[in-house]
């Protein structure tokens, strides 16, 4: 047999992903990429068809991956947060002043001269 796996992102077009000969490669293949989608947190839906027809659908709620959260003391889940801008570690370029705003201060400082 021949087997397409589509993806569909949200609500956008369903495109042909991959091809496999055999059902069992196909899934597989589609566990291997929930679980990689699980953990960037992307919301993808799967299908695996054979010719027109879909044979099986893999729904990302459905799939209980390992994720980052941890249950604190009181019963509360905490995620990782943490999102790196690049605003913290961009290079500053030449010629640009420290601050980029006066303060109040300095205004009644240049004032005062």
């Amino acid at each position: 047999m021949f087997y397409q796996i589509k993806k569909q992102y949200g609500r956008g077009v369903e495109t042909i992903f991959a091809k496999f000969n055999d059902l069992s490669d196909a899934k597989l293949f589609i566990e291997s990429k929930l679980a990689a989608d699980a953990a960037l947190n992307i919301k993808v839906i799967y299908r695996i068809c054979e010719g027109i027809d879909v044979i099986e659908e893999f729904h990302p709620e459905k799939n209980n991956f390992a994720s980052s959260s941890s249950s604190g003391s009181q019963g509360q889940t905490s995620t990782a947060n943490f999102r790196p801008t690049p605003f913290n570690v961009a290079p500053r370029p030449t010629g640009t002043p420290q601050k980029w705003i006066k303060d109040d201060d300095e205004k009644d400082d240049e004032t005062k001269k």
